[in-house]
């Protein structure tokens, strides 16, 4: 028996072996086939966990998006799944851009945040459609502003404020 359900995905149990499932797979199993460290993710929790988030922000707040920070961890798969949930898509390098573009990821429903971003992932966002770009700061919105002229384009733009932060 799992003794505290709260730290384990919806589909966990022990099974007569004392083997954790999650899934419907055994994690022994699976170590044993693939070796270890294994990460495992459990598409049911995942989107019960969307489910939830969009839900209770939607009740609070009108015209809300969920985002999720590809960051934590990022492919293919797990774009599409997002998308599907709904869900808009935090990225922070050219990496992650190329990631979400290449699962065919709404890129309007892209957000990109950062407070180092080069000229060259600029115009990466640029070109890729990203639907916001956060600017951080005065050097990096005058970048954006440059970059933005000479490809003759307005991208939108959220901006990051942090009062009392010099």
């Amino acid at each position: 028996c799992i003794k505290d359900s709260s730290l384990f995905p919806v589909t966990a149990e022990v099974n007569n072996k004392g083997h954790l499932i999650v899934g419907g797979c055994d994690t022994v199993a699976l170590a044993a086939e693939f070796g270890t460290p294994l990460y495992l993710f459990d598409e049911v929790n995942i989107r019960s966990k969307c489910a939830e988030f969009k839900a209770e922000f939607g009740r609070r707040y009108a015209d809300t998006t969920v985002i999720y920070s590809c960051k934590a961890f990022i492919n293919k798969a797990m774009a599409l799944l997002f998308e599907e949930e709904g869900l808009g898509l935090d990225v922070v390098s050219s990496g992650e851009i190329g990631i979400v573009r290449a699962a065919g990821f709404p890129m309007g429903k892209v957000y990109f945040p950062g407070n180092n971003k080069s000229a060259e992932e600029l115009i990466l966002a640029l070109e890729s459609g990203v639907g916001r770009i956060v600017v951080d700061n005065f050097h990096e919105l005058n970048m954006l502003g440059e970059i933005a002229k000479e490809n003759g384009c307005t991208p939108d733009i959220l901006i990051r404020i942090s009062p009392g932060v010099d």
